[in-house]
């Protein structure tokens, strides 16, 4: 395992998070959207913990995804990133939405994130080798 590629696409992937919930980005309008504020009524500390173990989860994944198929190249990585995230993530993540009738903009500001954190973490390993 290439524990640089897994730990900095885990640190990229909460930097996109950030940055996209961010309330310069889509923070205002995910918490219009879901009738709450971010983390409203829970520690943080938690919260980001348990955070920065999914997005080492999802490296770790994406590693092996990207080792599969060989490939060896930042933009191969971020093709399979791309696959991973449309096609598994924001998949699954629909059928949720639906039943749950939560607004279409909320579900595409929430995949939206998963979506682009797949991209990069997988440009990130598939640059840096698996």
């Amino acid at each position: 395992m290439n524990w640089l590629a897994i730990i900095l696409a885990a640190i990229a992937n909460m930097v996109v998070g950030f940055l996209w919930y961010g309330t310069w980005a889509f923070g205002r309008s995910w918490m219009q959207l879901s009738g709450r504020a971010m983390g409203e009524g829970q520690q943080t500390g938690p919260l980001y913990a348990l955070t920065a173990v999914a997005a080492i989860v999802e490296a770790i994944t994406m590693w092996w995804f990207i080792g599969q198929t060989g490939a060896n190249s930042g933009s191969a990585g971020a093709i399979i990133g791309l696959y991973v995230g449309l096609g598994f993530v924001a998949t699954a993540m629909f059928a949720e939405v639906l039943f749950a009738g939560r607004p279409p903009r909320l579900y595409a500001i929430t995949a939206g994130y998963q979506v682009v954190a797949a991209i990069v973490q997988g440009a990130i390993i598939g640059f840096l080798g698996t």
